[in-house]
């Protein structure tokens, strides 16, 4: 499994396109884009930044988008809203095909933290698929992520989602913090999704729930690289933290090394 960063991780200190030569330097070829506002889902901007990345030998794996812009709408109450949200959806997927990426992650509508929704999956299930395959036109796997404090804050969500879906480009991204942060075993998201995982973003915490760069918390990554070799994952994995788990980006480079060591390596358990 490759190891790559998020271009988020630099965020909001440095612009998007602004985090490329550091990733460069750093000696990492595989990242997720994060693509902060609407000015970077233009054709005139992500064909500069596929220069840009080019440059650096860097492949774009996954492509995120502030998905608060958009995403809710998407299962609004109104064809207007949904057909509007949709033009800023395919927007996206032009951009990541021009990118290169081959991933776009998914947050879906966002809940209330203090109770499970109910949620209505047959819905759900219709406009999924939709989307599922509308992103399979430009040759890009739909993923959506396991996110606290979005629909996706259950392990079930997985398994309801692709029984109500009829597409065959749904997957899911594995965040091991957002599980955290559900107050569920991450393991069991990685159950609930299987076979299904296209993604993997890594970072790392402690019993309290305080967030590190990873190697520097208690995760056990040893353990996730056991389960996901056993089901059969073969994609990057994706590290992903906040500005404030650090520094200094150099900082970074020791979790890149520590996760490299566990992760581009054949283990015995």
């Amino acid at each position: 499994m490759d190891v790559g960063i998020s271009t988020a991780s630099f965020y909001p200190e440095y612009l998007t396109e602004e985090t490329i030569p550091f990733i460069g330097e750093m000696g990492i070829n595989t990242i997720e884009v994060f693509l902060e506002s609407y000015s970077e889902y233009g054709l005139d901007y992500c064909k500069r930044m596929k220069d840009t990345l080019d440059k650096y030998n860097i492949i774009p794996y996954s492509v995120h988008a502030l998905g608060s812009q958009f995403e809710p709408q998407l299962f609004a109450a109104t064809e207007r809203q949904r057909n509007d949200a949709k033009k800023l959806y395919e927007k996206v997927l032009k951009a990541a095909n021009i990118l290169g990426a081959k991933v776009y992650v998914f947050h879906g509508p966002p809940i209330n933290k203090n109770k499970l929704p109910v949620l209505d999956f047959e819905k759900i299930g219709k406009i999924t698929s939709e989307l599922s395959d509308m992103a399979g036109q430009y040759d890009i796997r739909f993923s959506w992520e396991n996110v606290f404090w979005c629909w996706f804050s259950f392990p079930e969500f997985a398994k309801n989602l692709v029984q109500a879906s009829n597409s065959k480009n749904l997957y899911f991204t594995f965040d091991i913090k957002q599980a955290m942060k559900s107050r569920k075993d991450p393991m069991d998201f990685l159950k609930a999704m299987g076979n299904k995982i296209t993604n993997v973003h890594l970072c790392d915490f402690d019993d309290r729930g305080k967030l590190y760069l990873p190697g520097e918390g208690s995760f056990d990554f040893k353990v996730l690289k056991y389960n996901l070799d056993i089901i059969g994952y073969k994609g990057p994995v994706i590290m992903e933290v906040y500005r404030f788990n650090y520094n200094h980006y150099k900082e970074m480079l020791n979790s890149i090394k520590f996760l490299k060591n566990i992760f581009e390596k054949e283990m015995d358990m």
